[in-house]
């Protein structure tokens, strides 16, 4: 998001408040690509590490330790917000009234939907095409104990989302939109190219490669939910919204 333009382009209103508050942030934002390579790094090292210390994916250490490099990340994110920008209600665009924070979450819904119900196609689009000896991730978690498996469907539908989009269209988001001239490389901080780039580092960071092509399409239409409202709190909505079923398969199985 570059700079606020003339409206009368066609696009909502609902984009321009998004963009106001992208201005609004910018002057006290001293943090950019820098820190939100430190945020995605260090949950990164954390998931590799995980892989070198549990082997089985029922243990419930297993299910305490992949919560723990997203709980990192995201905090680690909350806290330059603080230290070296105007706080996460500003930077990340939480809402300031009920009314504000419903209208976020109307937007989450809408778009999450579209998530989940384009989601749902191409995957079964891909399952008829390919075969795959376990095609649900996290499969073998279902023989962890019944308490383990709701710690778990309750981080995969809300903690996750939580933690993930304050990574990705948090603290990523705001660094790329801060590119403006006359800085170098201001093209990437063009709304489309922003969405563009978070979509794909947000299907790329799960790793689940037979599913890229449907957590590009989540990615986007989470995207969207963020660019329209300019807040993580509708992505994180759209997000959870779109983790239901993941969940619920990982609570029922």
């Amino acid at each position: 998001m570059n700079h606020i333009q003339q409206q009368g382009s066609g696009l909502s209103e609902t984009y321009w408040r998004a963009e106001q508050a992208a201005l609004e942030r910018r002057s006290g934002q001293r943090w950019g690509l820098p820190a939100a390579a430190l945020v995605l790094g260090l949950n990164l090292v954390g998931f590799l590490a995980l892989g070198l210390v549990v082997t089985s994916d029922a243990s419930p250490v297993f299910v305490v330790g992949i919560m723990i490099p997203s709980l990192l990340g995201a905090g680690l994110a909350v806290a330059i917000s603080m230290s070296r920008g105007n706080g996460p209600v500003v930077d990340f665009g939480l809402p300031r009234s009920t009314p504000e924070f419903l209208g976020h979450v109307r937007s989450g819904l809408a778009w999450g939907g579209v998530a989940v119900v384009g989601g749902l196609l191409l995957a079964l689009i891909l399952l008829s095409g390919i075969e795959l000896d376990d095609p649900t991730p996290l499969g073998n978690v279902t023989d962890t104990v019944i308490g383990w498996k709701i710690v778990l469907a309750v981080w995969i539908w809300i903690g996750a989302p939580i933690c993930e989009e304050t990574m990705f269209r948090g603290m990523l988001w705001g660094a790329l939109e801060k590119r403006t001239r006359p800085m170098p490389m201001a093209w990437l901080g063009n709304r489309w190219v922003v969405l563009a780039i978070t979509a794909v580092l947000f299907a790329v960071w799960h790793r689940e490669w037979w599913r890229f092509v449907v957590l590009l399409w989540g990615g986007f239409a989470i995207g969207i939910a963020r660019m329209r409202s300019g807040s993580i709190v509708a992505s994180t909505t759209a997000h959870s919204m779109n983790n239901t079923l993941p969940a619920l398969v990982i609570l029922l199985a």
